[in-house]
């Protein structure tokens, strides 16, 4: 990664996007079919549906956050512009991930527990991302030499690595009202194969959305 100069990262970026959109259009209403014929759940109703949109956005809420900490390890260990450009691209797509979370989690818990928000330990831990994407984001605009900016960030972005095993171990860890892993859990999945395959098909679907979206505002980064 901080082998790569920015620009070069850019047009890369740019050469592949045309593909990207194309793909994610594709896997979007392939996904959207599956979701739309599948079997309304016995207990939930349509509302499990809502599964389809928070769980790919928790996972890449996560991802992202965890991609941002090693391009800050990696750019204070370097000096790699590459890095902290990737991290600055980045941010603002972790955070619209993390509130979108938050915000179809608390339409679902509120159809499924009968409340918008309980203070247990996975939504609280998830509402502390979504805080310190915030946090990241303003550091970075907050100093008028961008290097003083990325230092700062990437500091936070580090220290914030920690909340990312919380988030993920929090249900096993502690009583809480989310129900636990069903998908990355020893001894497999633990959803049917229907389920499964709409769950990962939207989460690609999303996945490449975000690498659109990420091209578009590292070259925006770039040429300013």
């Amino acid at each position: 990664m901080f082998a790569i100069t920015p620009n070069n990262l850019s047009k890369f970026l740019s050469y592949i996007s045309k593909y990207v959109v194309i793909l994610t259009i594709i896997l979007m209403c392939t996904s959207g079919v599956l979701i739309t014929l599948l079997e309304n759940d016995y207990y939930q109703g349509i509302s499990f549906k809502i599964m389809f949109i928070h769980v790919p956005a928790a996972w890449l809420s996560l991802l992202i956050f965890s991609i941002i900490g090693i391009s800050s390890i990696i750019g204070l260990v370097f000096k790699s512009p590459t890095s902290f450009t990737i991290s600055r691209a980045i941010s603002p797509i972790g955070l619209i991930m993390s509130i979108i979370v938050l915000f179809t989690g608390s339409v679902w818990g509120n159809l499924t527990w009968g409340t918008y928000w309980v203070w247990d330990a996975r939504l609280t831990s998830m509402l502390i991302l979504s805080f310190i994407y915030l946090g990241h984001i303003l550091l970075l605009n907050s100093f008028d030499h961008f290097q003083k900016a990325d230092f700062a960030a990437s500091i936070l972005a580090i220290i914030g690595l920690v909340n990312i095993p919380i988030v993920k171990f929090s249900v096993d860890w502690w009583t809480t009202l989310h129900q636990g892993s069903s998908v990355f859990k020893i001894g497999g999945p633990s959803i049917t194969s229907d389920y499964l395959i709409a769950l990962l098909l939207s989460f690609f679907a999303l996945f490449l959305l975000c690498i659109y979206w990420f091209s578009n505002i590292f070259y925006i980064i770039i040429e300013n």
